[in-house]
C-alpha cells in the first residue's frame, strides 16, 4: 500500500509538473527596455522597435499586443512558423502584428524554410511585411537623421553575404536584426561588428527547458559587446515540445534614445 500511494504521489507531482510547463510556455511577458545610447543620432526622437522571433505554432495573443502602444517599427526575429502551420495562421499573425500600427520587418528563421518558402516570402509581400534577407533599409526621423536597418538571412540554411547585406551601409546608426545570434561572431568581419549599435536576435529559447537550471543554451537576455547593445530572445514560441521551464515565453518592447551624459 505504501508504495501505491508513493506510485500515485509521483503521477501527481508529474501531471502538476507538465501542466505548469505549459501554462508557462503560454504566459506572455513583455520586456519593457530603454537603450540611452550616445551614438543614437536624434536628441529629440527616440525609436521604439518591438521584437518578437520564435513564433512557431502559437498564435500572438491580442491582450498581449493590446499592452503595447507607440511602436515605430516591428521586427520579426525569424521562426514566424515551422513544418504543418498553415499559412492561414501566419496570415492571423501578421493581421494581428498590425495593430500595432506600425511597419514590420522580418528575417528568416530556420524553420520558416521548412514550408514552402516561396510561398511564404509571396504571402509576407501581400501584407506588406518587409523583407530583409542579406539587405539593408533606412529609416528616417522627422528631423532627417537616418537610421540603418540590416536582416541576415538564417545562418543554418545559408552561406549568409555579409558583402550585400551591408553594401548600402554607412556610418549611421546601424541596427541589426539576425534569428540566430552566432551570425554575429561567425560571420561579420571586424569592419562590419563596428558599424553596429544594436543586434536583436532569438532562435535558442533560452534553452527553453532548463533542468535545475542547465540546458545546452544559454538563458536569453542583455549583453554588451565592445559597444554594441545586444538581444538574445528567449522567444515567444516552442519548437517540438509546447512546454517550457526555467525560460519564458517573451516580446520585447525597446526604445532607444540618445544618452543625455
Amino acid at each position: 500500500m505504501p508504495q501505491m500511494i508513493f506510485l500515485y504521489l509521483l503521477i501527481f507531482l508529474g501531471l502538476g509538473l507538465l501542466i505548469y510547463m505549459y501554462v508557462l510556455a503560454h504566459s506572455d511577458h513583455i520586456e519593457w527596455k530603454t537603450i540611452t545610447d550616445k551614438h543614437f543620432p536624434s536628441n529629440k526622437e527616440s525609436l521604439t522597435i518591438f521584437f518578437i522571433s520564435d513564433i512557431h505554432k502559437r498564435l500572438i495573443k491580442l491582450e498581449t499586443l493590446d499592452k503595447v502602444s507607440g511602436v515605430d517599427i516591428a521586427i520579426i526575429g525569424g521562426d514566424l512558423c515551422e513544418k504543418k502551420v498553415p499559412f492561414t495562421r501566419v496570415e492571423e499573425n501578421i493581421r494581428r502584428l498590425k495593430k500595432l500600427n506600425a511597419p514590420i520587418y522580418f528575417v528568416w528563421g530556420n524553420n520558416d524554410y521548412e514550408v514552402n518558402y516561396r510561398e511564404l516570402d509571396a504571402r509576407l509581400l501581400d501584407q506588406d511585411v518587409h523583407i530583409l534577407a542579406d539587405t539593408s533599409t533606412t529609416l528616417e526621423f522627422r528631423s532627417g537623421e537616418k537610421i540603418q536597418l540590416v536582416g541576415l538571412d538564417s545562418l543554418n540554411i545559408k552561406e549568409i553575404n555579409t558583402k550585400q547585406a551591408f553594401e548600402h551601409v554607412d556610418d549611421s546608426y546601424t541596427i541589426l536584426a539576425v534569428h540566430e545570434p552566432e551570425a554575429y561572431d561567425e560571420l561579420l568581419t571586424d569592419e562590419e561588428r563596428n558599424m553596429i549599435n544594436i543586434i536583436f536576435s532569438g532562435h535558442t529559447h533560452g534553452g527553453q527547458i532548463r533542468i535545475l537550471g542547465f540546458s545546452l543554451r544559454k538563458r536569453g537576455g542583455w549583453v554588451k559587446k565592445g559597444q554594441t547593445h545586444f538581444l538574445t530572445s528567449e522567444g515567444y514560441g516552442t519548437t517540438k515540445l509546447p512546454l517550457r521551464l526555467g525560460t519564458r515565453a517573451e516580446c520585447h518592447v525597446v526604445t532607444i534614445e540618445q544618452s543625455k551624459a
